[in-house]
């Protein structure tokens, strides 16, 4: 029996929370490392809880998405079309 949509959306949805699981134990750390951070470490730590934070919107955002029909496209066979 082939996954279906709403499956394929789930696995990839769930992904993504695990990802953002991720990002979230990343910034926890390097904010604790930047308590006690400067100079240049400082700066590198912000910067990397920027890309983080980043990284981790943009996953909540496609989250959100696949719980729609905006990339359901994305999902369709390439041999169907």
């Amino acid at each position: 029996m082939p996954i279906t949509l709403d499956e394929k959306k789930a696995l990839v949805a769930g992904f993504l929370g695990k990802c953002n699981g991720y990002a979230d134990r990343k910034l926890a750390e390097y904010q604790t490392e930047l308590a006690v951070a400067s100079g240049a470490l400082a700066l590198e730590l912000k910067a990397k809880i920027s890309d983080w934070t980043v990284y981790r919107a943009f996953n909540e955002h496609a989250i959100q998405e696949l719980g729609g029909d905006t990339l359901d496209d994305w999902f369709c066979d390439t041999s169907e079309k």
